[in-house]
């Protein structure tokens, strides 16, 4: 009951501290929305290309938003500021679980309208989605999308945070910081070439099997021949992705454990 305890109190920190960020996230798809509305082409392909350029914008300016919500953990692994509200010594694990499970709640809701705003810009280029297409590309396709990119970054994030306020060894902390961010293109390199190595060795994920095309001009239909309606996404990136969060966050955990102890 005490770690129940801890963590419902701790969401409710979560989001008194967040809920701004994740509201002002969110409410931002209705500026994208109306950017995406305000494109006016002629030509349906080339309308579906801005407005998929203006979703990839979104998607991207939401991934920085999300990281900088869960990192802005300041001093709180060093003061301890929340044993007066827990009435106990707080558990480092709690406060990761709780910082990350808010977080990936709003990326979940971000990323699954993101994926409404694609559906509507796909019918606008007078492209069909079967009922099963539709719920693919709405909650499968971000689903999947959130589980093998945000989780991952925001537990990474998470990590450096903690690492960094936990043991300052210059008095800013930029020394491992700086350790940290510099290695991370060089960590992400590695991890995704070994992802790409062993990627398809299980069956994919088949979609958009059931996706009609309602053609309605010829340099449209000619960009589309051949194009069979199917991807196959890779399970293995999934589960790597998810395991390598999970011990991120594990770690992160620990230290904040111990500083905190």
């Amino acid at each position: 009951m005490t770690f129940w305890r801890q963590f419902n109190t701790l969401m409710w920190v979560e989001a008194r501290r967040s809920w701004v960020w994740a509201v002002a996230l969110v409410g931002s798809l209705l500026f994208w929305a109306w950017g995406m509305n305000q494109v006016d082409l002629v030509d349906s392909a080339e309308q579906l290309g801005v407005r998929a350029i203006i979703l990839v914008v979104a998607c991207g300016i939401g991934a920085i938003v999300l990281c900088l919500m869960v990192g802005r953990i300041r001093s709180e692994t060093r003061h301890g500021q929340y044993q007066v509200l827990l009435l106990t010594p707080p558990s480092g694990y709690v406060h990761v679980a709780a910082r990350f499970l808010f977080a990936g709640i709003t990326a979940i809701i971000y990323y699954v309208i993101v994926g409404g705003l694609a559906w509507w810009a796909i019918a606008q280029a007078h492209l069909q989605l079967d009922a099963g297409s539709v719920a693919q590309l709405v909650i499968a396709c971000p689903l999947y999308g959130v589980a093998v990119g945000m989780i991952p970054v925001l537990a990474w994030t998470i990590l450096l945070m903690v690492f960094i306020s936990s043991y300052r060894i210059a008095g800013p902390g930029w020394i491992p910081g700086t350790v940290m961010i510099l290695a991370t293109p060089f960590l992400g390199r590695w991890i995704v070439e070994g992802i790409w190595r062993v990627s398809y060795r299980l069956p994919g994920w088949r979609l958009f099997e059931g996706l009609r095309t309602a053609i309605d001009t010829a340099a449209w239909e000619a960009e589309v021949e051949g194009f069979q309606g199917v991807f196959a996404l890779p399970q293995e990136p999934l589960w790597i992705m998810l395991a390598l969060s999970a011990l991120m966050l594990a770690v992160a955990g620990r230290i904040w454990q111990e500083v905190e102890g």
